[in-house]
């Protein structure tokens, strides 16, 4: 693995098959040890198209949690705001923020719980 991650391109990001396709929904890509989150409800390259990155240990660290319902001490936060949207945030870098409705965060735990968006998803 780098220390910097890979220029990813738009292809390069994935949503969960739950996700409807015509709709807004979380994007996450893979590759060289690192995973990039994006929000697709955001212009792909604009300068408000924030990313959480994250090395695949991490995030693969994340996945196992969340299916086993740890929700503490993972490298991706994610709280529900008074008004019932979610905020996704790094643990280790909290300035940056994503904020997905109830919708797209079901739709991402779906896809968690399904292998999705594991490493092994991107190979194939």
């Amino acid at each position: 693995m780098t220390t910097t991650p890979p220029p990813f391109a738009e292809h390069d990001f994935r949503k969960a098959t739950r996700s409807e396709p015509e709709k807004s929904c979380v994007r996450v890509a893979r590759r060289g040890g690192w995973v990039e989150m994006r929000d697709d409800k955001t212009t792909f390259g604009a300068a408000d198209d924030h990313r959480l990155v994250f090395t695949a240990e991490q995030f693969d660290a994340f996945l196992s949690a969340t299916r086993l319902g740890e929700t503490s001490g993972l490298c991706l936060e994610i709280t529900r705001r008074a008004d019932g949207n979610y905020t996704f945030r790094h643990s280790a870098e909290p300035t940056v923020e994503l904020v997905f409705t109830e919708a797209e965060v079901d739709a991402f735990r779906d896809g968690i719980d399904k292998h999705e968006f594991d490493a092994l998803a991107y190979a194939a």
